[in-house]
């Protein structure tokens, strides 16, 4: 492709960017607590944005610190049993998204498909009664391969607690694609970009002028 090294330099450039938490005008990623992760993580990837816009919620946020130490390699990667790897690398060990509570759940507990499904409706509905039920067939799965109590009881105390507020995988890409092109042109094309921002908020005085500070800003002319 003899655009790659030039789309690689742009893609580098909005990476850059976004670490820099310059990302008012960016679809998802223009609030202060959200340039705030953006600064910490430095994103490389899409999936790092993607990853960010899960965690960005309740429950998942207290999280946060744990995955930019492991990202950056401050901190060892760890998981609680070997066989979580396989869905959990992606995202330092740490679970993020409900996809990962189904399909661990499936691994682990001997789950179908459907009662994966089940498990994610239950804990983001918190419907006890549901919840209990699954609770112990997951423990009984886990026995039958070979894992112990303590090791269950952890597993499902995180996923109680996480998975109250999670974001599934899908809906994050979809805002996370949305980001990303976002950023994009506001990196490379950025009068092009602030111009169509302007005239979108044209009716809002009070967004219209944040975003007139945010163009000056980047030395841009406001006419």
């Amino acid at each position: 492709d003899p655009d790659g090294p030039e789309i690689a330099r742009k893609n580098a450039g909005m990476c850059e960017m976004l670490g820099r938490g310059e990302t008012i005008g960016v679809f998802q990623l223009e609030s202060q607590g959200m340039r705030r992760l953006l600064t910490d993580m430095r994103p490389q990837k899409c999936e790092h944005i993607v990853a960010g816009i899960a965690l960005y919620r309740p429950g998942p946020m207290d999280y946060i610190p744990q995955f930019i130490r492991r990202k950056h390699g401050q901190e060892k990667i760890s998981y609680v049993v070997p066989a979580m790897e396989k869905y959990l690398k992606e995202t330092y060990g740490i679970t993020v998204f409900q996809e990962q509570v189904m399909l661990l759940s499936q691994e682990l507990g001997g789950f179908t498909k459907g009662e994966a499904d089940s498990l994610r409706k239950a804990i983001s509905k918190k419907k006890l009664d549901i919840m209990n039920m699954l609770k112990e067939q997951f423990i009984k799965g886990c026995q039958a391969n070979g894992y112990d109590q303590n090791t269950i009881n952890r597993i499902w105390s995180d996923w109680e607690s996480f998975a109250q507020y999670a974001f599934n995988k899908s809906h994050s890409t979809c805002y996370a694609l949305i980001a990303y092109q976002t950023g994009y042109l506001k990196a490379n094309y950025p009068a092009e970009f602030m111009a169509a921002v302007l005239s979108r908020n044209i009716n809002d005085i009070k967004k219209i002028t944040v975003m007139m500070e945010e163009t000056r800003r980047m030395g841009i002319e406001v006419l």
